[in-house]
């Protein structure tokens, strides 16, 4: 597994073509086109239903073995977890355990919500969780600032599990460090660009039970509709050559996907790290 790995959250995206894919590029071969430009994907559909071990198995043979991947750990695990949620991790391991022997993961992505509090219970959920994950690759996003502290840093190295770096709006109870802040825990860098589209971020459901974002629009995607400038890009180039100069694998992943800004953000990138 290469030691950068840049990629976008998602790629099956009609909207993309003509900006990213080819106008005439047929959507079964979205996923082999992507493979061509960036080497790793983040996988989120996992996160809403239960992934299947065909489905690893066919993202793997449509980029030709091309891809690392992390994949999003189901809803179940970070959002909805109940008594069974130990055999929901067994389901979700077998799935993605074709990929782990064949060096094809990189991750498995804990995103916990902002309600997700540093709490007893949480803490002894979470260290479970990660003993439960062992041998595993395995990250962890928090979306509540009061995770960010020494000892979650020294537990998550313990466990050998990565600490994730968000990039997003500085609102509410999230996270306010940044990449410069912030310190490499675990084997790999892991990043993650959601955009810093702060009038969106936090949408309401309208009658139809659809989110809609401050600016009125119904999509709850709104929250990542942001375009990096070059400017804010070149933040992360420093940020990037460093934690590859400390040994560790880095992996960047834009989810700012709305109208390509993902696909082209991350080709910039690639090109101001001089890996692609």
């Amino acid at each position: 597994m290469q030691d950068f790995l840049l990629g976008t959250s998602g790629y099956d995206y009609p909207e993309w073509k003509g900006v990213f894919y080819p106008p005439d590029l047929k959507r079964r071969d979205f996923l082999s086109f992507y493979s061509t430009v960036f080497n790793a994907l983040e996988l989120n559909f996992s996160f809403y239903g239960m992934p299947m071990p065909h489905q690893m198995r066919s993202f793997y043979e449509r980029s030709e073995g091309r891809l690392s991947f992390s994949v999003k750990a189901n809803r179940a695990l970070t959002h909805e977890a109940g008594r069974d949620w130990k055999e929901t991790a067994r389901e979700f391991q077998q799935a993605v355990k074709e990929l782990l022997e064949k060096d094809a993961l990189c991750a498995v992505l804990f995103q916990f919500p902002e309600h997700f509090h540093y709490t007893r219970e949480n803490r002894l959920y979470l260290a479970d969780l990660l003993a439960e994950f062992n041998g595993f690759p395995c990250v962890v996003e928090f979306r509540h600032r009061e995770w960010v502290r020494e000892s979650v840093f020294a537990g998550l190295e313990e466990r050998g599990a990565g600490l994730v770096f968000c990039d997003m709006p500085r609102l509410g109870n999230l996270p306010v460090e940044t990449s410069h802040t912030l310190p490499f825990v675990g084997n790999t860098a892991y990043i993650r660009l959601h955009g810093r589209n702060a009038g969106a971020w936090y949408c309401k459901e309208d009658a139809f039970g659809a989110r809609v974002a401050s600016s009125g629009e119904r999509n709850g995607s709104a929250r990542y509709r942001y375009d990096y400038s070059d400017d804010e890009l070149r933040e992360f180039v420093p940020v990037i050559q460093s934690a590859i100069g400390a040994g560790k694998r880095t992996a960047v992943f834009f989810n700012n996907h709305p109208d390509g800004s993902g696909a082209r953000n991350a080709k910039r990138l690639g090109e101001m790290v001089g890996k692609i």
